[in-house]
Parts: C-alpha cells; structure tokens; sequence
C-alpha cells in the first residue's frame, strides 16, 4: 500500500499550477512551429533569391518606427519572400517590434509584441513576458511539474508484468470513473516526456535568470552604417556560406551574429562576436563548441534533435499535457461534488 501522502501532494500541486501548465502546453506546441508560421503569414510578393538591402540601410529604416528607443536586435528571414522581424528595447525596459520588407527596407508593421500573436507566444512561455520574475516563476512551474510526473508515476507504476494491463480502461468502467482512468494512464504514457519537458525548460530558462543589481547601460556609440557592413562582412568569413539568423546590436557598437547551422538540427546557431570599432576583434564559435547550457537543452526541449518526428513528438506531449491540465481538475471536482451531496 502506497503512502496516500504521494498522492496528495500530486493533487494538490497539479491543481495549483494546472493553469499556468495549460497555458504552457499551448504556446509551447505553438512554438514548436513558429517559424513555419510566421512565414505563411506573411508572404511578400519578392522572389526567393532577390537581393537583400544591406542590413545597416534595415536597422536605419527600422529606427525611424521607435526613434526613441534602443535597437536591439534584427531576426533575417530565411530568403526575401519575408519581412525581418526588429526588437527594440524601450527606457522602461519593455519590448516593442516591427516588421521590415527585406528588399526595400520599408517598414511594415510596428507595435507592441500583442500585435504579433507568435513573438506573444514566446515571451509568455520563456518568461510570461514579465522579465526576470517570469523567469523565476517559469522555472519554478517547471520543477512542479517535475514532481508531478515522478509522483504521479510513482502512484500509478504498477510493476513491469502488470504495466500493460493497468494501462487499459475496461469497458465496464463506470461512467463516473472514465474521466480519471483517461487520466491516470495518459499521466503515466506522457510521464517521462513531460519529465524531460520539465528538466530541459528549467535548464534553458535558468542561464537568463540575472540577480545581480542592474547597472546603468553605458551611453550608446554613434551609429556607423559602414563599419556596421564591414564588420558583418568579415563576420561572414568566419562560417562562410551560412546565413545569419539574428544580428544584435550591443549598446558599446559591438554585434553579436548568430549564423544558421542545420548541420547540428534546426535550431542550433553558429556565433560571431565583433566590434564594430575594431573588425580584427572578433570572436567565432562553432555549435559544437557551444558549452552554454541552453544549447544541451533547448534542442531536446523543442524536440529538434530528431528533425520534425521530434517535433510531432512534443507537439503530442503539449496537447496531452493540456488534456491533463483539464482533465485532472475536472476529475477532483467531480469527485468533490459527488460526496458533498451525500
């Protein structure tokens, strides 16, 4: 006979954070293909191959929709058919984006990330788009659910000879009782994904966290269109023939350049630090000699170590997570209803 102590402390966590889990489960299996759908939603009538303006007239362009605040960052779309996507950093150290066509340089869109529904999507899942406390409460939603699929499995595990048989829900099973049994087995299937869910978004989510007291940004350099392209240009050299991902813009002029590297799966990114002041100052490093944390455990996370199977695979682990997240509450509160009527 198992401790009843298991059990409650399951219930009584997963009944705390089940809403914010829930919201997880949909943003992260949106997530899982946001760059498929960014780009179906907004095809721009260039060819494929046309040829790109240079990325200081894109960041000079992209400064006139929030002339007052901080560039602080350029996504490049993968050909010229879409738009690239600009961060900039507010004083109050909020966010705010616009769309940019990549040929022309003509600003598009601008706003705040609620008016692009996938930028959203991702702050609200990394960090609940509230800074360093999202990311405090994030990973601690994360080791909740941790403790949830090891004593939920736990309760459930039967032994190995039996695991078969107490998977299956009998057909007899009483009406009242299905709704817990469909969640008792689907717990026990998606237990150890949801674990490794769990682990690996704590992982990638821990590196960003900052406790240190913030110091004042030092006052940005002028802008210099010229040295901006020289410097991409010799950045380039270093993973010749990848084509960059996102290029951020550091307040002291240096860039940081993340080049696309498929070689490693889908999300994985070659990077080049350099100063814009001095070219010659330049720092490259492969994927594979990436030792950031992050980079172990987002592919995993995201299911891109094993390409788009991986993905379906996480994509089935965020929906049956939901299921759980609606069926587990539903279930106490049925059973709740059932004894305050006798």
């Amino acid at each position: 006979m198992k401790p009843r102590i298991v059990l409650s402390l399951h219930r009584w966590i997963a009944l705390v954070v089940a809403p914010l889990l829930a919201m997880q489960a949909v943003t992260g299996g949106v997530l899982l293909f946001r760059e498929d759908m960014a780009e179906m939603g907004t095809a721009l009538p260039h060819a494929a191959d046309e040829r790109v303006a240079p990325i200081s007239l894109i960041a000079d362009r992209a400064r006139v929709a929030f002339p007052e605040d901080r560039l602080a960052r350029l996504f490049l779309p993968r050909d010229a058919r879409h738009p690239v996507f600009a961060q900039f950093e507010t004083a109050d150290g909020s966010v705010r984006h616009a769309q940019i066509d990549p040929v022309t340089a003509q600003i598009l869109t601008a706003g705040s990330i609620w008016r692009y529904p996938l930028e959203a999507a991702l702050q609200l899942h990394f960090r609940l788009a509230a800074g360093n406390t999202g990311l405090v409460v994030v990973s601690l939603y994360g080791l909740a659910l941790a403790v949830i699929s090891l004593t939920g499995l736990w309760h459930f595990w039967p032994g190995t000879r039996r695991l078969v048989q107490a998977l299956k829900i009998p057909a007899r099973t009483p009406e009242r009782l299905r709704l817990r049994m469909w969640h008792r087995s689907a717990g026990a299937v998606l237990s150890l994904a949801l674990l490794v869910t769990a682990v690996t978004g704590v992982m990638t989510a821990w590196p960003s966290l900052s406790f240190a007291a913030p110091t004042p940004a030092p006052p940005p350099l002028a802008w210099d269109a010229q040295a901006t392209d020289a410097a991409l240009d010799r950045a380039r050299s270093a993973f010749p023939g990848a084509p960059a991902r996102d290029v951020r813009f550091l307040p002291d002029g240096s860039l940081s350049i993340n080049f696309r590297a498929p070689r490693a799966n889908a999300i994985a990114v070659d990077t080049v630090a350099i100063s814009t002041r001095d070219p010659a100052a330049m720092t490259a490093t492969a994927w594979e000699d990436n030792g950031a944390l992050w980079a172990l455990s987002l592919p995993i996370h995201a299911g891109a170590v094993a390409g788009l199977i991986g993905r379906l695979l996480m994509l089935a682990a965020a929906g049956g997570l939901l299921f759980l997240c609606i069926s587990g509450p539903l279930a106490w509160w049925r059973a709740r209803r059932k004894a305050s009527r006798k």
